[in-house]
């Protein structure tokens, strides 16, 4: 049993120094490619770094492109000349610079000593299989990719667009039935020279060179016509997030590494001393695989996955934002109050919140002409700009940097029908936070502005379409802000009740009843407005009451203190 490695390298070549100087002191054969894009002196440099090794090699270097064949090509120019020089090897494993052993080399192989002819690769079929987290399945193999998906994006997709147009399908060498995986195998000297020796190479290399991400499928495929057995699985853990990209280790990930059931992992953080100088000690014990818990330890991925895309409750970072995956976690780490129809009916409301609960009142946030009560140029909560500009740019991360400054106390604010739409979406979708509503408190707006019949109507009719769609916003099924309707007449007519509903949930400076009420804007002629608007056909949900019973709540709410 001797154990021959490829390793693929382009960067921190100090690190693939250390682990390739490790697998040759324990007696692994080793072909080292560094991508041709790495300097020359770089590329000098390393290689004298390895001076006096007498089991590795070099092969020719060729300029590697992500998700292009120049990858599969350095693989195999690689296998060839580790297996022409180094013919006693037995198995060989694909790694990359930023791999390290999980488990000492020693008992690699052990294992493989114990599974003679099996080749371990991650093979599956595309079909009825979606190993591909996002991105192209079948067509990967069926149609042509001449350019670059990270450098020609736009090219890419615009090619891919017109293929599938024009209904092109390449034709798929026989024999081959196309399988997909993890790009990091470990298979058998006969299985790999199997693949390159084989006669119809030259055509299946030209078919594989106009496939996407070939790496991930061509020995994938090939190992299925030339293999004895194959298990279909890697012995290189490695990850990947919702958008492709590896997660990488760190040094605390050390004692977690080991729940894994496979014997190396990338990709390490270059700057992870403990796990380089922990993974490549020589007198490292053995890792017991009894004690490997896979699902377990993909589980963590997963969550962090979760996390990653999701962000924790009220904390915002970039990777939250793409494709508005943070809209089930809303943005605020702590409950929040948005009033809304309260500025209609009350004068100086937040000033009443600040005098009559624990509560933080920011005020009219989303007015269309300003931030609150700041001036345009001022800066407030935490270095935050009052410019509505700035604000409407991006509405849920105003909202979230706003809260976040004083996330240990009730925030307020208040929300007028007038006021930007576009911040709707994110209360709706944010658990956190509570929206307490006046019905038809509109209505309010048209009685105390000076204005003809007409006009009123015609803004009636306005206010009432945008109310209806706030209360569509907030019935979808998504929605799960917590929303509390209180009857503009109750309201008018109920005043400390309806306030009291609407402060129940906001910590309060004593626990008494209210005793002190808000200074209420005129309601004189507000019934007569309704029925004159009901009259013209609009639906107004408005309980009239008993002339005793107005003029006895008109006279409360004239005292200062209405309840004893």
């Amino acid at each position: 049993m001797r154990l021959g490695f490829v390793v693929l390298a382009h960067t921190d070549l100090y690190r693939t120094a250390q682990m390739v100087r490790h697998l040759c002191e324990q007696d692994c054969a080793v072909a080292v490619h560094i991508d041709k894009k790495v300097e020359p002196a770089e590329f000098d440099a390393f290689q004298n770094d390895l001076e006096g090794l007498d089991n590795i090699v070099f092969p020719k270097r060729t300029a590697c492109e992500w998700g292009e064949f120049s990858l599969v090509q350095a693989t195999l120019d690689s296998a060839e000349a580790l297996l022409k020089l180094f013919e006693d090897v037995t198995n060989v494993l694909l790694i990359s610079g930023s791999c390290l052993p999980i488990r000492p080399v020693k008992q690699l192989k052990r294992f493989l000593t114990r599974n003679v002819k099996t080749d371990f690769i991650e093979s599956v079929s595309v079909k009825n299989n979606f190993w591909v987290k996002d991105g192209l399945n079948e067509e990967r193999f069926t149609m042509y990719f001449p350019f670059s998906w990270r450098t020609q994006r736009r090219r890419f997709d615009k090619l891919v667009a017109l293929q599938r147009r024009l209904g092109v399908k390449r034709k798929i060498p026989e024999p081959l039935v196309p399988h997909i995986g993890s790009q990091w195998w470990c298979l058998t000297a006969k299985t790999l020279r199997a693949i390159i020796d084989d006669p119809k190479r030259p055509y299946y290399d030209a078919y594989f060179n106009w496939s996407w991400i070939p790496d991930e499928s061509y020995f994938q495929t090939l190992a299925r016509l030339h293999s004895e057995k194959v298990s279909s699985r890697s012995l290189t853990f490695s990850k990947f997030d919702y958008l492709g990209k590896p997660f990488v280790f760190y040094d605390d990930h050390l004692k977690e590494l080991t729940q894994s059931d496979c014997f190396w992992a990338r990709k390490m953080w270059v700057g992870a001393d403990r796990l380089y100088d922990s993974l490549l000690d020589p007198k490292r014990a053995n890792q017991s695989m009894s004690q490997a818990d896979p699902k377990a330890f993909d589980a963590k991925f997963e969550e962090a996955d979760k996390r990653r895309c999701e962000g924790g409750t009220g904390r915002f970072h970039q990777g939250r934002f793409p494709y508005d995956r943070a809209e089930r976690t809303g943005v605020s780490a702590t409950p929040y109050t948005v009033f809304v129809g309260f500025k209609g009916l009350y004068q100086d409301f937040p000033a009443w919140i600040g005098n009559s609960t624990d509560a933080l009142s920011h005020g009219s946030v989303f007015a269309r002409s300003h931030v609150g009560g700041h001036a345009v140029d001022e800066i407030f909560a935490g270095n935050l700009p009052a410019n509505p500009a700035i604000r409407n740019r991006n509405p849920k991360g105003y909202l979230a940097n706003l809260l976040w400054p004083a996330r240990d106390q009730h925030q307020c604010l208040l929300y007028d029908f007038r006021d930007t739409p576009h911040i709707l979406q994110t209360l709706a979708h944010d658990p956190m936070a509570h929206i307490v509503m006046i019905r038809h408190s509109w209505l309010l707006s048209l009685l105390n502005r000076p204005a003809s019949f007409e006009n009123q109507v015609s803004n009636a009719r306005r206010f009432h379409r945008i109310e209806q769609r706030f209360l569509r916003e907030f019935a979808k099924p998504k929605a799960v802000a917590h929303l509390h309707t209180i009857a503009l007449e109750n309201a008018v007519h109920d005043p400390s009740g309806a306030l009291e509903q609407a402060i129940a949930h906001i910590p309060r400076k004593a626990k008494h009843p209210l005793k002190l009420m808000p200074e209420r804007e005129n309601v004189e002629g507000l019934e007569n407005l309704t029925r004159k608007l009901r009259d013209r056909g609009l639906m107004i949900e408005y309980e009239f009451p008993t002339r005793s019973k107005t003029k006895k709540q008109d006279a409360a709410f004239e005292r200062p203190y209405v309840v004893k």
